[in-house]
């Protein structure tokens, strides 16, 4: 199992475990027996669906926009290179100049 198969197995489990607890919380309310109540297990399926529908559609819109933000990210870089490049060529004529400075007509 390589890093990023790990990182998203954790991310899941954390995920999952978040879910759980909530919709544990929010249905489960007696503790009577080992079997959840119909009213709590109802509650539950859909507190679950909920989030697992929730999850999805976030992950959609995630894919959709995540492109957009790679490339804007690529062209800040881009620019930023640019203009680093523009800066170190004017750096470098302003020392070409002051080492050999062009004699004036005067002279």
């Amino acid at each position: 199992m390589d890093h990023m198969d790990l990182r998203n197995f954790k991310d899941f489990l954390q995920l999952y475990n978040q879910m759980s607890e909530l919709c544990f919380n929010r249905c489960v309310y007696t503790f009577g027996g080992r079997d959840l109540t119909r009213e709590e297990a109802h509650c539950a399926e859909i507190c679950a669906s909920k989030h697992v529908k929730i999850n999805h559609k976030s992950m959609a819109v995630y894919m959709e926009v995540q492109p957009l933000i790679v490339n804007k990210r690529i062209e800040e870089m881009n620019e930023a290179q640019k203009t680093l490049e523009r800066e170190a060529e004017k750096k470098k004529l302003e020392e070409d100049a002051a080492v050999n400075p062009q004699p004036t007509a005067e002279g």
